[in-house]
């Protein structure tokens, strides 16, 4: 399973995200990626998150992924990539392959 870097930054409360970001150092969610973005309800791809650090004071930080499971399609994976981590309908964090 391919794991990669990447760079998140999670949204404030007043840009509809969460209060806090989660504690880590794992997190789970529904992403959203940017070649997905008119089909992505149903082809919906849970990532793992692991913290490689904690958010710093902008709520930005940087992380590693990976899918759920192992037959993703991980050519979304590629550097340069953005995603949107997702809770229900509300994106709570951006992201970027690094």
């Amino acid at each position: 399973m391919k794991t990669v870097s990447a760079k998140l930054q999670w949204l404030r409360p007043e840009q509809s995200g969460r209060r806090a970001p989660p504690s880590g150092p794992r997190y789970s969610t529904v992403a959203r990626f940017e070649q997905q973005r008119a089909t992505w309800r149903e082809e919906a791809w849970s990532l793992v998150i692991e913290w490689i650090e904690p958010p710093d004071a902008s709520l930005a930080h940087s992380v590693n992924v990976r899918f759920l499971v192992d037959d993703a399609p991980e050519h979304l994976l590629t550097t340069g990539n953005h995603f949107e981590l997702m809770e229900g309908e509300r994106i709570v964090a951006t992201g970027v392959v690094t």
